[in-house]
């Protein structure tokens, strides 16, 4: 496959409320239990052999509101419709589309008001569900007061929130194609939390007609029927064990030209890397970084690498000592060989951490980076008060961050007791465990990473640093990161928003309110018969881009 890629690319929001994937068991084989091509359309025969993909889990529930990590990321944008959509990414390109490069998707234009605080836009005509019914504005406003009205994960009304969005009055309806976005502090990314699928527009006729009086929001309809406007349907579905799609005869944009998709379970990483070896599956997810590694010289498949701005991190609970002093925290960092644990846990894969924005974020250059200096870490140590060091528990949970990330917490403890700093390593097995203990204070600090939904450096540090953050789970608090991170909010891509960016990214190297390893790397494994991959900020694979050689 040609020389594996060790590089600072960049790439492609938060996994929030701590909800991971979760490696459903069940067979790989088998058909779907329920039928979900209902509502007013056929679905379109199979032209050709089905796209077939495995993975270590299938999610439980097609409901957006369901949300479960990566199994929901990597599924549900190709059968979700949104109102708009980010551009095509160039040829080779580093860094993550900013919030300025979106178009419409379901949306054929829109006008922002003078003030700012109302955007209209209006609906392409030739859209229609995979149920067959056109859309509409009403079904824009039902599935925007269901996102307000979540009775599930409310990331959705979290994205609108931290947009600028009016909750009170978020949508208006205009005409059957027209409708006005209110926004109670219009900001950089008020439009482009539209082209997540935590945004899923419904087709809201067919989901009232099927949920009942009792379901007013159609929670059980949803969870085993695709009811929307992308590009693919849902066809069967076995809940935790296989789901499959056909293309959505009704789509509004270019058919796709592989019709029909399999999403498969199989739990073990070596089972998924050896199907994909001898051509039974045509895409393998979520491998190990050995498994990776190994790959680099197999001609037998090929690696895309995903735009995707994800850092590991070593996160302590700044409520506690001595973790309320920066000066023990800026120990930690100057503490940890981040060379030495990206090259043995990642493989390479990846690039160290030198700040707190990924390399995918195309941030500017600040003036001191992290780096390697057990010794300054020794003098921060005695300056506060711990020349002989300290004790401290760490956890992690597999399942939240993979398998490599045993390897890093036992590297942790051997660097950190170079300086005195005596670690104790602890694993939470369960994922709701550890988001619990996360939640209820009682971890002293963990391994976490931190991965924002919306493509944004605003974004990200709304959610992970500023105070009352989605996953600002340490206590943090800072007037001076609020503002920042508020400011670079309200202000648009420019050279305004960079100044700001390296001030509140300086400002944070010194108060150090988590601990960055290594800016990690997500990587798909391909049958080499299979091209046409595009790597969006989601992160995940778009079928429709796929193409057969």
């Amino acid at each position: 496959m040609g020389s594996l890629r060790r590089i600072r690319p960049g790439v492609a929001v938060v996994l929030a409320l701590g909800l991971v994937l979760a490696a459903c068991g069940g067979d790989d084989g088998g058909d779907g239990a329920s039928d979900t091509g209902t509502g007013g359309s056929e679905s379109p025969a199979a032209d050709g052999t089905p796209l077939t993909v495995v993975t270590p889990g299938v999610l439980s529930s097609l409901d957006s509101e369901r949300y479960q990590g990566f199994v929901s990321i990597d599924l549900l944008p190709n059968v979700s419709g949104t109102l708009l959509r980010f551009k095509e990414p160039e040829a080779g390109a580093t860094t993550l589309q900013a919030p300025d490069q979106i178009e419409g998707e379901l949306v054929e234009s829109w006008e922002m008001a003078d003030d700012q605080s109302s955007v209209t836009m209006v609906l392409r005509d030739d859209v229609v569900s995979s149920q067959g019914n056109p859309l509409d504005s009403e079904d824009v406003r039902w599935s925007v007061e269901r996102m307000s009205n979540s009775e599930g994960v409310p990331i959705a009304s979290i994205l609108m929130e931290i947009g600028g969005w009016d909750l009170e009055n978020p949508v208006e309806v205009v005409d059957d194609k027209t409708f006005t976005v209110n926004f109670a502090a219009p900001n950089a990314v008020s439009l482009s939390v539209m082209t997540t699928f935590f945004m899923t527009i419904y087709d809201s006729e067919d989901v009232i007609e099927n949920a009942g009086a009792d379901d007013p929001w159609g929670y059980d309809y949803l969870a085993e029927h695709s009811s929307s406007f992308g590009p693919y349907m849902v066809e069967s579905f076995d809940p935790g064990n296989e789901v499959r799609l056909v293309a959505n005869p009704n789509y509004h944009d270019e058919a796709p030209e592989i019709s029909n998709v399999i999403v498969r379970s199989v739990p073990e990483g070596s089972s998924r890397l050896q199907l994909v070896q001898t051509g039974e599956v045509d895409i393998a997810m979520a491998l190990t970084f050995d498994q990776l590694a190994s790959l680099e010289d197999d001609s037998r498949v090929r690696l895309e690498q995903v735009l995707y701005p994800n850092i590991d991190v070593l996160v302590p609970n700044v409520t506690i000592e001595p973790f309320d002093d920066p000066l023990v925290r800026q120990a930690l960092a100057y503490a940890i060989d981040r060379d030495a644990i990206l090259g043995a846990a990642y493989q390479g894969l990846g690039s160290a951490s030198t700040d707190f924005f990924h390399d995918a974020f195309g941030a500017p250059e600040i003036d001191e980076n992290l780096s390697y200096d057990p010794d300054k870490a020794r003098d921060l140590l005695a300056q506060a008060g711990l020349a002989d060091g300290f004790d401290m528990a760490v956890a992690y949970n597999e399942a939240n961050l993979g398998a490599h990330i045993e390897q890093v917490g036992v590297l942790l403890k051997a660097q950190l007791a170079d300086v005195g700093i005596n670690v104790e390593l602890r694993n939470i097995p369960t994922a709701a465990d550890f988001d619990a203990a996360k939640r209820d204070g009682s971890l002293t600090a963990w391994l976490a990473t931190s991965l924002p939904l919306v493509p944004d450096p605003a974004y990200y540090l709304q959610v992970f640093y500023s105070t009352g953050g989605l996953t600002n789970l340490q206590g943090y608090s800072s007037d001076v990161v609020d503002g920042l991170s508020r400011q670079i909010l309200e202000t648009q891509p420019g050279d305004e928003r960079d100044a700001l960016i390296s001030e509140v990214n300086e400002f944070m190297m010194g108060d150090m309110p988590a601990v960055p390893i290594v800016d990690t790397q997500k990587f798909f494994v391909f049958s080499p018969n299979v091209e046409g991959f595009l790597s969006y900020p989601q992160g995940h694979i778009n079928y429709r881009d796929l193409t057969r050689s």
